[in-house]
């Protein structure tokens, strides 16, 4: 009999873990990496002027690859943890008629700057 009781009371308190009570367990959050990791000096180095096959050996194949806009390459890094986006980077790399880039634009150049800017004042 002690035993079901102990039961019937363990099933009670297990009961009453609610989603916003479980959201606060730090242990419950988990960290969700999606998309390619984008390295600095990779970034940095991706240039006008330069082929799709040069733009992928620098930092990789695209996460996005628009079948209708094969002018456009876009690439994704995205960090979350517990539902919560806490750091998102996106690079977008236009390329022209001939097959070159002609324009880069996101977040990512920013980032990649400051990292590079970072690692010059620690290494003095």
């Amino acid at each position: 009999m002690k035993a079901l009781l102990s039961a019937a009371a363990l099933a009670v308190c297990v009961s009453a873990c609610t989603p916003a009570l479980v959201e606060k367990l730090p242990y419950y959050r988990l960290s969700v990496v999606q998309g390619i990791p984008l390295d600095a000096a990779s970034v940095l180095a991706v240039k006008e002027g330069m082929t799709r096959q040069q733009v992928e050996m620098e930092i990789g194949a695209p996460l996005l690859r628009p079948s209708f806009r094969a002018d456009r390459w876009d690439y994704v890094y995205e960090v979350s943890r517990g539902g919560k986006v806490k750091e998102n980077r996106t690079l977008t790399i236009h390329f022209g008629a001939d097959g070159t880039v002609n324009h880069i634009e996101g977040d990512a150049l920013d980032f990649a700057r400051q990292q590079i800017q970072h690692n010059q004042q620690g290494n003095q």
